[in-house]
């Protein structure tokens, strides 16, 4: 009976001192980095990878703007089509508990507007695309509320010749100001339309005839009673217009407070039309408003 009992004693420290060395499982301490790995004018598609510590064997994401809204794999992609800066959230949990990480401000999306009177090329982070007139771009970055980029236009012809000036931008933007933003061209510029109603095709088309801002462009508009785009043009008060009839090289003008009047605004155009007759001449002033976002003015031209 005495030897039983002594075995029996001994068995229970041993047994205890055996499950006290047992380690307690550590919480995860969450991590995670982000990266960029599609993208469309409408649509930015992020791809997000688990980097959290003490082997987590369960992540609950949310995601601010995106789409997925939540989701509990480990490495989730996720698509952004909406301007703003987002927060990412990560819970990580294990046997030993659970931790969270939240980033503020860490998706960052832009959308870029075109309300002038040109497609816009615009360059982003070495990615380009082309803004449609009227149209919109969004552009992605992580981690990083500051945005630089460059955009050009200019009117052109069917082969793609430059008419007028080249209007460009070349900036950064605060996504924490506003997320959206729109490209627009000073009151300094001006667009010009015209229509040939006339019995002859005009050329060449002459902008601030005589002065030292003049520019030339070798274009032929048609009578064909379809409004033909231009370019942009420096605006001056009294500035004039002039081409010639291919037929007689008689001459066509319009003078700036006389055949028409610039509105000084930004994204300013100006329609003109010769009818049959030369000396009807006609004008249409159209301004183009811009979206609710931020203002970018452009940097010059050239």
């Amino acid at each position: 009976m005495k030897k039983y009992l002594l075995i029996t004693l001994l068995f229970v420290p041993l047994s205890l001192l055996f499950f006290s060395c047992e380690k307690e499982e550590d919480p995860p301490q969450p991590d995670f980095t982000a990266s960029i790995v599609s993208s469309t004018d409408s649509q930015i598609t992020v791809s997000f990878t688990d980097l959290s510590s003490n082997s987590p064997d369960g992540w609950y994401w949310t995601f601010e703007g995106g789409y997925p809204s939540t989701s509990t794999e480990q490495n989730p992609t996720v698509t952004y089509s909406t301007s703003g800066t987002f927060d990412v959230t990560l819970l990580a949990t294990n046997g030993g508990g659970e931790n969270e990480m939240i980033l503020y401000d860490y998706v960052n999306i832009a959308q870029f507007n075109n309300p002038t009177w040109t497609d816009i090329d615009i360059e982003v982070n070495y990615e380009s695309t082309t803004i449609p007139v009227d149209g919109y771009v969004l552009y992605g970055q992580i981690n990083n509320t500051s945005m630089s980029y460059y955009a050009e236009t200019s009117g052109e012809t069917s082969t793609g010749d430059q008419i007028g000036l080249e209007i460009y931008w070349d900036n950064t933007v605060d996504l924490s100001e506003y997320s959206t933003w729109n490209l627009v061209i000073n009151y300094d510029y001006v667009f010009f339309n015209v229509t040939n109603y006339g019995s002859a095709d005009l050329t060449p088309f002459y902008v601030n005839y005589g002065t030292a801002d003049q520019s030339i462009d070798n274009i032929v508009i048609d009578n064909d009673s379809y409004t033909k785009k231009t370019g942009y043009y420096y605006a001056n008060s009294g500035m004039i217009i002039l081409t010639y009839l291919q037929s007689d090289q008689s001459s066509i003008s319009w003078t700036e407070g006389n055949n028409f009047y610039l509105p000084w605004e930004n994204n300013q155009g100006v329609f003109l039309s010769n009818s049959w007759k030369s000396s009807e001449l006609q004008t249409v002033v159209k301004e183009i408003t811009v979206k609710d976002g931020g203002i970018l003015p452009a940097t010059g031209a050239r």
